[in-house]
């Protein structure tokens, strides 16, 4: 019993230390709610006023993006893909890293 134990604390351990240093678990979208829920004063508004500094942002970095507006506290863009499709994808306010629509 005491071995089983032992095993799943260190199987527990060894998952919460990977998703802290894995650059394979992107931040998600809940992140931005949670921003905007615990800050003070701030709103979508920033990210909408800002919305042409934040566009060209992005496309500095390579994104492809047409137009950016507030979702929820993240940067919702309409980012053209390689294919040549148009598709929403979510960005941090802050560092515009590219989120996971995965919670």
């Amino acid at each position: 019993m005491k071995q089983i134990t032992t095993l799943a604390i260190a199987a527990l351990l060894s998952l919460g230390l990977g998703t802290a240093v894995s650059p394979a678990f992107a931040k998600s979208i809940a992140t931005c709610e949670n921003e905007v829920a615990n800050s003070q004063g701030a709103d979508g508004d920033a990210i909408d006023s800002d919305a042409g500094a934040i566009l060209a942002s992005l496309q500095q970095k390579g994104v492809k993006a047409l137009d950016v507006t507030d979702w929820g506290g993240c940067v919702r863009a309409d980012v053209i893909r390689k294919d040549g499709s148009t598709a929403m994808e979510f960005f941090d306010p802050d560092t515009l890293e590219r989120l996971s629509t995965n919670g």
